[in-house]
């Protein structure tokens, strides 16, 4: 292999890599917003109420909803489905089954999200100098008001 083609090799995967890497900081900051108490819901799998952690969805059930413990023994379509629940009939087939993580409107997570928050500006106080530029303090200064 010539130089400009293992450049644009390793042009090609850094592209690929920080692809992955956005998609999965993505997908921790959905987490951390998905992350509480479910009320009313309950678990089809174990028939665990309230979920309490993640609540996991299957796109293609109308009305399928594991908690975590479910969704780790599911292990992405490769492990197993229980309906323990047993009040709807539900495919034991973990390839009829897409979960995703979901939360209801005016859900509430546990986990307060991390990030910038906008400071507030400072407040004069009433000895401060006038920001105006009149040189009177600013309990006394009248050009602001």
């Amino acid at each position: 292999m010539d130089d400009a083609a293992k450049a644009a090799k390793r042009a090609e995967i850094a592209a690929k890599v920080a692809a992955m890497q956005a998609e999965q900081k993505r997908q921790e900051e959905q987490r951390a917003t998905h992350f509480g108490e479910h009320q009313g819901i309950t678990c089809d799998g174990c028939g665990a109420t309230p979920l309490i952690g993640y609540r996991y969805r299957c796109r293609k059930c109308p009305n399928h909803d594991i908690c975590e413990n479910c969704y780790e023994r599911f292990d992405g379509g490769k492990g197993t489905v229980a309906n323990g629940l047993a009040k709807q009939t539900i495919s034991l087939d973990p390839a009829d089954h897409e979960f995703y993580v979901h939360k209801e409107r005016g859900f509430k997570p546990l986990v307060k999200q991390q990030g910038p928050t906008a400071k507030s500006e400072k407040k004069a106080k009433p000895n401060d100098p006038c920001p105006g530029g009149c040189g009177q303090k600013v309990k006394k200064c009248k050009c602001e008001k």
